[in-house]
């Protein structure tokens, strides 16, 4: 009788894990760490504003749980004395990671990753570790499942930064300061990647808010998407959710608002991954995306959406497209 041995799992990657002033949502992600417990994770935190009274002891107590995860790690911390805000603090943490590794996980402190999610990036990273086209890993789905679809996973054109991975080689294509995109790219650019007149005037205006900032931009992850668009490159879209934001409120930086995105639920990839035979983009999942979450619609129906909305006549599955 000959014993057959179902291949190993590549090693769980690195984490890149960023906070600020929240240990609430910080905690979570922890608990929902502890039990992947990767063996190797980068912290990183902006520093205190000085307007804002009592932050420093906030963000101190945020540092204090990100020196002490609840497992048992090497841990290298990146804390920055004075604050940088949110644009240059993380993508700063994120340079800093892939100066040491060649790839990883990059989670932020309200990003909690489903139990597959580490092990689904792990597997994916090494299989397309070589592919040029692929640039990151998404944890987030925002188009609704498809029940028909038999692989693991499919592909995006559309980076979303809650809970991804990527290469040390994609992230060498990363520009903080994008002030000169329209000259090298622009709209036209955009139209040959296949988008629609909406979702290119909804692209134009998300980059333009960087672009307009220069090296102050206050953001970072539309930059990354710019990259994704100048370099023809794709994300893996995994066929369930796997990440949950729990961020939105208050106190987010950007995401104080609630939202229909917000604590999503997680679901389960299933090992071992049924990969997908060739690299093409899944217009529906893109589609799904640009006009429920992104509302890149004609002016008229992104209008009449906005009203349905604020008068409570869309339900939480509708607003999702759901």
């Amino acid at each position: 009788m000959r014993l057959t041995h179902a291949p190993m799992r590549p090693e769980t990657p690195p984490v890149l894990l960023t906070a600020f002033n929240r240990t609430d949502t910080l905690e979570g992600v922890l608990r929902r760490l502890a039990p992947l417990a990767p063996r190797r994770l980068y912290v990183a935190c902006d520093g205190p504003r000085a307007s804002v009274a009592g932050e420093g002891d906030r963000v101190q107590a945020v540092r204090d749980m990100l020196r002490n995860p609840p497992w048992t790690c090497e841990v290298r911390e990146r804390f920055l004395e004075s604050n940088q805000g949110c644009g240059r603090a993380m993508s700063g943490a994120i340079s800093w990671f892939f100066e040491h590794e060649e790839r990883g996980v990059v989670l932020e402190d309200d990003c909690e990753p489903a139990p597959d999610f580490l092990p689904f990036c792990a597997e994916v990273l090494e299989r397309h570790a070589s592919d040029e086209r692929v640039m990151s890993v998404l944890g987030t789905r925002h188009a609704r499942e498809r029940p028909e679809q038999r692989e693991s996973y499919s592909y995006s054109r559309l980076f979303t930064p809650a809970g991804w991975a990527s290469w040390r080689r994609a992230w060498q294509r990363y520009r903080f300061d994008i002030s000169g995109w329209r000259a090298e790219f622009g709209p036209k650019g955009l139209a040959s990647r296949g988008l629609g007149g909406p979702s290119v005037a909804g692209w134009s205006r998300k980059f333009d808010w960087p672009a307009s900032h220069g090296a102050n931009a206050p953001a970072w992850a539309f930059q990354f998407t710019y990259a994704h668009f100048l370099h023809d490159g794709v994300c893996v879209l995994p066929r369930t959710n796997l990440i949950t934001n729990t961020g939105f409120g208050e106190n987010a930086t950007h995401t104080a608002k609630g939202s229909p995105w917000a604590n999503m639920p997680c679901g389960k990839i299933g090992f071992p991954l049924v990969h997908p035979a060739s690299i093409e983009v899944d217009a529906y999942a893109d589609r799904m995306r640009e006009r429920f979450q992104l509302n890149h619609r004609p002016w008229l129906e992104k209008k009449y959406w906005h009203v349905r909305k604020n008068l409570g006549l869309v339900s939480l599955r509708q607003a999702r497209g759901w």
